[in-house]
């Protein structure tokens, strides 16, 4: 009875610090290119005014997800988001950028995400193994994650955000939900990766949830820059 009111309480905590993350992922095949055009356009006063972080990543051995990186704004609430959005439209400047953007970039996907369920920042965190799933039980499916996602986070000390997340606008027709766990480096996110599969608590959540949850896609995932 006390795990599922600590795992309520923490489920409304989350929320009550949700953001909202615009992930605009492409391809392309002069990165060189693409940070350079990124800088100039981060540099602008369009760009400094933005009420949120400004980052670049780079998608390694990402499985079905043609994206070679992603552009990522993230947000505090809805009002830094909406400001953001009718700036772009607005703005001049941004879009002299956006159109010299293109001329490297070939655009695979855009997404409003946000969290449903997390724990700790993850602005440090430079490593994310994203794992991509549909869900038919989302209230369930949460639950049973943050217990084990609790659990192992006390049992190895982890102190890297983990959660839930979903595709509130842009959604993706294969998956609904996605989990990601954070790490400060790659050789941590592999190894802690690696015991968390081989442990018995990974063993026990994986066969609570098999029946409501289809695992479509992983892909990890590198901060490149912040801007």
């Amino acid at each position: 009875m006390k795990k599922t009111i600590l795992i309520i309480t923490l489920f409304i905590s989350s929320l009550s610090y949700s953001q909202y993350c615009a992930f605009f992922d492409f391809k392309t095949d002069e990165p060189e290119m693409v940070v350079s055009s990124l800088k100039g356009m981060m540099q602008t006063d369009w760009a400094k005014n933005i009420q949120g972080t400004k980052s670049l990543f780079a998608y390694q051995f990402n499985g079905t997800n043609g994206a070679t990186h992603s552009v990522q704004f993230c947000f505090p609430d809805e009002a830094a988001f909406a400001s953001f959005s009718s700036s772009w439209n607005s703005s001049l400047v941004a879009q002299v950028f956006g159109e010299k953007l293109n001329k490297y970039i070939e655009p695979v996907n855009q997404a409003l995400n946000t969290p449903v369920w997390f724990q700790n920042d993850w602005t440090p965190d430079q490593v994310f193994f994203i794992y991509q799933m549909d869900v038919s039980d989302p209230s369930a499916y949460v639950k049973e994650f943050a217990e084990f996602s609790m659990s192992w986070a006390q049992k190895t000390g982890m102190t890297s955000s983990y959660g839930v997340g979903f595709p509130i606008s842009g959604k993706n027709a294969e998956f609904s939900h996605f989990v990601w766990t954070g790490a400060p480096d790659i050789e941590t996110a592999l190894s802690t990766t690696k015991k968390m599969f081989n442990d018995p608590l990974f063993a026990k959540y994986s066969s609570k949830v098999s029946k409501i949850r289809k695992l479509v896609n992983t892909t990890m995932m590198v901060r490149v820059m912040d801007f």
